[in-house]
């Protein structure tokens, strides 16, 4: 028994955080539209827009390895968006996080996705559109770092146009759980997937964020 009430405990302080690098914790004072009008008129650029709503581009439970079931899958209301995330065009976004736990192995996991779409006023700027947002996304998790908790890049295979990975430790932290972060960008999309628990696996973390890749159309 108190090694089920240990897990449970450990597993609210692995899933709390999941999908948390892109909002503001703050909501905002109004309400507005959850979407944001898009020019209909087509160019030759709309190659380079998603043409998918966020929940498509979703991870599903066959994308990850087995063990694990869905702890929220949820639109992301536009109030929940951060101030920056508004100014930059912040159109719509999706959240998803699983959770595995087994209590022989003394093992809680928890993946967690976050997609976000902009909406970009000139398409033929969205690269560099893309790269102010990206920035900022990295300098939302460096932001982690303190005294006790060390924030270290890491290698990461080129995911979509512009990729980021790290990992994040707490040498407080008594249950041994370690995090990693992939940030990427790809159209006027940004994803941020983490992987944070007991028993993690970065190699498995690569295989799932080029599969969320591979979903953005």
């Amino acid at each position: 028994m108190k090694t089920l009430a240990l897990l449970g405990i450990m597993l609210c302080a692995v899933v709390c955080s999941a999908g948390c690098f892109f909002l503001d914790e703050r909501p905002a004072a109004t309400v507005a539209p959850t979407t944001v009008p898009v020019t209909a008129t087509a160019t030759p650029s709309e190659a380079t827009v998603s043409t998918l709503e966020p929940a498509a581009m979703a991870l599903q439970l066959s994308d990850l390895p087995s063990g694990y079931i869905i702890r929220e899958r949820a639109d992301i209301p536009y109030s929940d968006a951060s101030q920056f995330a508004r100014e930059k065009g912040w159109q719509k976004g999706y959240k998803v996080s699983f959770y595995r736990m087994d209590a022989e192995k003394y093992d809680i996991t928890s993946i967690s996705q976050q997609v976000d779409i902009y909406h970009i006023d000139n398409i033929h700027l969205v690269d560099s559109a893309m790269k102010i947002i990206f920035d900022q996304a990295e300098d939302d998790i460096l932001a982690y770092g303190n005294d006790t908790v060390t924030v270290t890049e890491l290698p990461f295979p080129k995911t979509g146009d512009q990729t980021s990975a790290y990992r994040i430790a707490d040498s407080n932290n008594t249950y041994g759980i370690m995090r990693y972060v992939v940030v990427f960008t790809d159209k006027n999309v940004i994803e941020a997937i983490e992987m944070k628990g007991t028993t993690t696996d970065y190699e498995v973390l690569k295989g799932i964020a080029a599969e969320a890749a591979g979903k953005i159309q």
